[in-house]
């Protein structure tokens, strides 16, 4: 019995030592399970994991993220980030990220996605991967991970292999579905970035991003980048100011300053039921009615037989008391086309009002010929790097590199998802019997490209 009281308090003082070590050295005793047993090790885990994310069901590589719920270290997360941080399933990489999110606030997480981050971008720029720890982290409140992670933006967002496509994606996707709070931290952060300041496509989505945020942080953050703005990102952020608020101050930045300190408490909500106005401040010129934003722009007149007699006309017209609008500090240029595409410069040139008279000499002086380029001559306004494209057409695309409505839509949206030029389409005599086929194509190119489309006779 002697013996037996001695073992039993020999047991109980290794126990207490055994706690008493762990707490001196920060770590806890190893866990055990509800049964009593020791958990499953983490290599066991990783294996099963890699087992079952095998199948082809997106929710079952979902499911198999609850795997990894007790395992909250850099380990696991860099498993994530190597196995499904870049799955053909967006489902999938959103439901990763939203997990890898959970972890942000344990540095070893961070540590080591940042990482792998820097590692991978070294050799192959800025990634799917990379996009979807960048969605994890962003949201961030903590100022030293926010300063890594704009580190890691300002090296890899400026290199010409980054995947900027995902990026806009991810933007576009967590403006609308994501926590408004956590989304604007990430836009707070992306619009720091060097980029934000130089790339007018990455500038305009991350502004687009802000105007879906569903909270009145949204509109304080939009008030206080105003002065950064010019051309259509401003008019961008203007109309939406003035939609969401029903006050019009225009480009003033103090005004707006001013009544926001004073009313935003009045208001609850962000009213998004309507469309915000388009142009709703300043003096802007306008082309067949459109306002003119932008500050580069490119008007592409088509100069096909089609066109001829009161059409040509009356095009010419409307874009000759256009260009004598156009304020100095816009950059513009003018392309004619019908069997092949006649640009007036190799680039965008001031709006001087010697500039002006050569561009509209040039455009009375066009000749009409046959056939209807469209894609030949929305691939040249595109190389010309401009905010806006006025497209005037009064016919279905006929010759050039591609002529099948359809296609030409899905391949000018491609060039477009990043580069965010508004195209505005007018189309002549698409209420005419006949003319749905082009009409649904101008349309088309109007709606998916943020742009206007605007029938005339």
């Amino acid at each position: 019995m002697r013996r037996f009281v001695r073992l039993f308090q020999a047991g109980c003082w290794l126990m207490l030592c055994s706690a008493w070590i762990h707490s001196a050295v920060g770590q806890e005793p190893p866990k055990s399970s509800a049964k009593g047993q020791p958990e499953r090790s983490f290599a066991r885990v990783k294996r099963d994991f890699q087992q079952r994310i095998r199948t082809k069901k997106p929710s079952d590589r979902i499911a198999a993220l609850k795997m990894l719920e007790d395992f909250p270290t850099g380990e696991a997360a860099e498993l994530l980030y190597v196995t499904l941080l870049d799955d053909k399933s967006a489902e999938v990489r959103n439901a990763t990220a939203d997990f890898l999110a959970g972890w942000r606030e344990r540095s070893e997480v961070t540590d080591k996605l940042l990482s792998r981050m820097n590692s991978a971008s070294r050799k192959s720029g800025l990634d799917l991967r990379a996009v979807g720890a960048i969605q994890a982290l962003a949201p961030t409140e903590e100022e030293s991970l926010q300063g890594k992670l704009l580190d890691y933006l300002n090296i890899y967002l400026l290199q010409s292999n980054a995947n900027q496509l995902a990026l806009h994606e991810m933007i576009d996707t967590q403006s609308v579905k994501g926590d408004p709070a956590e989304t604007l931290r990430t836009l707070q952060l992306l619009a720091r970035t060097q980029l934000f300041d130089q790339q007018f496509g990455y500038r305009r989505c991350v502004v687009q991003g802000l105007m879906e945020v569903k909270n009145l942080d949204g509109i304080t953050e939009l008030i206080h980048l105003l002065p950064k703005f010019r051309g259509l990102v401003q008019a961008d952020v203007i109309d939406h100011l003035v939609a969401a608020t029903g006050q019009n101050f225009g480009d003033d930045a103090d005004k707006w300053k001013s009544w926001w300190a004073e009313n935003r408490d009045k208001l609850k909500v962000i009213d998004r039921s309507q469309s915000p106005p388009i142009g709703s401040f300043g003096n802007v010129g306008q082309y067949y009615g459109i306002p003119i934003c932008a500050k580069r722009i490119v008007f592409v007149l088509d100069t096909s037989l089609s066109m001829r007699g009161t059409r040509i006309e009356a095009a010419k017209t409307e874009l000759v008391r256009a260009i004598h609008a156009l304020p100095q500090e816009v950059s513009f240029n003018v392309l004619a086309f019908d069997n092949v595409v006649r640009p007036w410069r190799t680039e965008l040139v001031p709006a001087t009002e010697s500039n002006k008279r050569m561009a509209v000499n040039v455009v009375m002086e066009q000749p009409l010929n046959s056939r209807t380029c469209s894609f030949d001559a929305l691939e040249s306004a595109f190389e010309l790097n401009p905010e806006a494209i006025f497209f005037l057409s009064d016919g279905a695309p006929l010759g050039g590199k591609i002529d099948n409505p359809a296609e030409i839509l899905a391949t000018v949206g491609a060039w477009n998802r990043v580069r965010r030029i508004s195209i505005h389409s007018i189309g002549v005599g698409v209420r005419d019997q006949g003319a749905k086929v082009y009409a649904d194509f101008l349309k088309g190119l109007a709606e998916k490209n943020w742009g206007i489309f605007k029938p005339v006779n």
